[in-house]
């Protein structure tokens, strides 16, 4: 019995060092956020671009690790699109997405009404 509690004593610990030493907060509705991030190294100058949520807007970032750290620990999640669409955005900044999305009005479900009168 005494294996157990003490077991169960220094899981409980360590989850709270992890989510401390990850930089996330425990909220009592949510509970801990962790986020795990493999194969990544922050020190890559290769830039990435991600999409704000559903918006049209983006940001340029120093590579794609940084990328996916921010879509974890933000509200808003990032959606990598085409370097090409940040082309006129500087690095750490948010700006108007450039270039063409990847759909088409001509391949999109919309249908056009047209209306005839007389």
């Amino acid at each position: 019995m005494k294996a157990a509690l003490a077991l169960s004593t220094l899981l409980a610990i360590l989850a709270l060092a992890c989510a401390f030493l990850t930089g996330s907060t425990i909220n009592s509705s949510t509970g801990a956020k962790v986020c795990v991030l493999r194969n990544c190294s922050l020190n890559a100058t290769t830039n990435a671009c991600g999409r704000y949520g559903s918006s049209n807007l983006c940001t340029r970032f120093r590579n794609s690790c940084v990328l996916r750290y921010q879509s974890c620990v933000s509200s808003t999640t990032y959606t990598a699109v085409a370097l090409s669409r940040c082309s006129s955005i500087s690095l750490n900044s948010r700006g108007i997405c450039g270039g063409s999305s990847s759909t088409s009005s001509s391949t999109s479900n919309v249908i056009p009404i047209i209306i005839r009168r007389g």
